[in-house]
C-alpha cells in the first residue's frame, strides 16, 4: 500500500537535488535586497518593491528603517537559539492549523552526527493536496546531542527526551520556508541549511512566523510521537557504544508509521481518539501559543511622523511622500503643505 511519504530509497538523493536546485536559483536571482541595501546603501534606480502595509509599491527610506528594526527584533528574539516548543509557540496560528489539517505524516528517515556534534535527523513528510511536490523533507539538527551522549547519568530514553527539549536548527525543502521563513531562521541562527541574506521584502516584509506547516508537523511528532523518541534514543545508544549515530529507517518501518498516521482524522476540530501518539502530537499543535509579533520601528523619520499625524489612508500618504521626493521636497515640507491644504478646506 502506497503511503503519503513515498519511498525511502532515493530520498537522500532527492533531497540533495532539491537543495542544489534551490541554491542554483538563488545564485541566479537578481532582485535581492541585500544587507548593505537594508542598511541604507540602496539605489532607488533599482525600482524594487515591497508589500509592507499590504500593497505592492516602491521601497522607501521609511521601509528600509522598518526592515532594519524588524531584523533587529527577530535577531534579539532568537538570541539564545530555538527549541521545538518555541517553534510551535512562535508560529502563526494559520500555519499550525495547516499542519494539523493538511500534513498527515512525518517520519524520521535517517540520522547522522554532523560537524559541531549535533545530530542531524532527516524527516519525510507528506505534502498538501495543492502542492506540486509529492512530499517534502525537513532537516532537524539537535544541537545538544554530543553533551547528552556523554551524560551517563541518563538512560538513552531519558536523554532522548532531554534532546527533544533542547536547542535545534532546521530547514525544509518547501517554497514557503524558502521564501518566507529561511531569512528569519538565518538571522535567528537556527537555520540548518544554506543561509539566506536577502530580505523577504515581498513575501514576508513583517518577518512574521517561524515555521512552515511541514516543520510544524515534524515538531509535533518530536514532542508527541513515540517513534521519534525511540529513533533519538537509538542514536544516543549507538554513539555511546562507540559507533556512529548513523541510522536509516527501513521502508517497512516507514510505511508502518506512515500508514498509522495517514489513517488518523485530519479535521481541524478532531477530538482525542485514544491513539496516544496522535493525541499527543495534536495537542502539541493545539496549545494556546500566541504568535510573536514583530515590533514597529522605535524611531520614525520626522516627515513620516508628521504625515502619519494627518491621519487618512496610509497608502495615500506613502504616495504623497514618494511624489515629494521626486519633486525635491522633503517629507516634512510635504506634510506641512498637506496640512495647510487641509486647513484651507476647513
Amino acid at each position: 500500500m502506497a503511503t503519503s511519504i513515498g519511498s525511502v530509497k532515493g530520498s537522500s538523493r532527492e533531497l540533495r537535488s532539491r537543495f542544489g536546485e534551490d541554491a542554483r536559483q538563488r545564485r541566479a536571482a537578481a532582485n535581492i535586497l541585500d544587507p548593505s541595501e537594508v542598511q541604507g546603501d540602496y539605489d532607488a534606480g533599482r525600482m524594487m518593491e515591497t508589500t509592507l502595509g499590504g500593497e505592492a509599491r516602491p521601497i522607501t527610506n521609511e521601509d528600509l528603517a522598518a526592515f532594519r528594526q524588524n531584523a533587529r527584533t527577530a535577531g534579539r528574539r532568537f538570541k539564545g537559539g530555538i527549541t521545538v516548543r518555541q517553534v510551535v509557540d512562535l508560529s502563526l496560528s494559520k500555519d499550525r492549523k495547516r499542519a494539523r489539517t493538511e500534513i498527515p505524516s512525518a517520519v524520521a528517515a535517517a540520522s547522522r552526527q554532523v560537524k559541531g556534534g549535533a545530530l542531524e535527523t532527516r524527516f519525510m513528510t507528506s505534502s498538501s493536496p495543492q502542492s506540486k511536490h509529492a512530499r517534502h523533507q525537513v532537516i532537524v539538527e539537535f544541537v545538544e546531542f554530543e553533551g547528552l551522549v556523554a551524560n551517563g547519568s541518563l538512560s538513552p530514553r531519558k536523554a532522548a527526551r532531554e534532546l527533544a527539549k533542547g536547542s535545534i536548527r532546521f530547514d525544509c525543502t518547501c517554497e514557503h520556508h524558502r521564501y518566507r521563513r529561511r531569512y528569519i531562521a538565518t538571522i535567528g541562527r537556527y537555520n540548518a541549511g544554506r543561509p539566506e541574506t536577502g530580505y523577504p521584502k515581498i513575501t514576508n516584509p513583517d518577518l512574521s512566523g517561524v515555521a512552515c506547516k511541514h516543520v510544524l508537523r515534524v515538531m509535533s511528532e518530536i514532542e508527541g510521537g513515540s517513534a521519534v523518541q525511540m529513533f533519538l534514543a537509538r542514536a544516543i545508544d549507538k554513539a555511546r557504544s562507540g559507533g556512529t549515530a548513523v541510522q536509516r529507517t527501513s521502508q517497512k518501518a516507514a510505511d508502518r508509521q506512515a500508514e498509522k498516521q495517514d489513517s488518523r482524522p485530519m479535521a481541524a476540530n478532531a477530538q482525542d481518539t485514544g491513539d496516544r501518539d496522535f493525541d499527543r502530537s495534536r495537542r502539541a499543535l493545539r496549545k494556546a501559543a500566541k504568535a510573536a509579533s514583530t515590533a514597529k520601528p522605535a524611531r520614525t523619520a520626522k516627515g513620516s511622523r508628521a504625515a502619519a499625524a494627518l491621519g487618512g489612508n496610509a497608502s495615500a500618504r506613502d504616495k504623497l511622500l514618494a511624489a515629494a521626493r521626486d519633486l525635491g521636497i522633503s517629507p516634512d515640507q510635504a506634510a506641512k503643505l498637506l496640512a495647510a491644504a487641509a486647513k484651507d478646506k476647513s
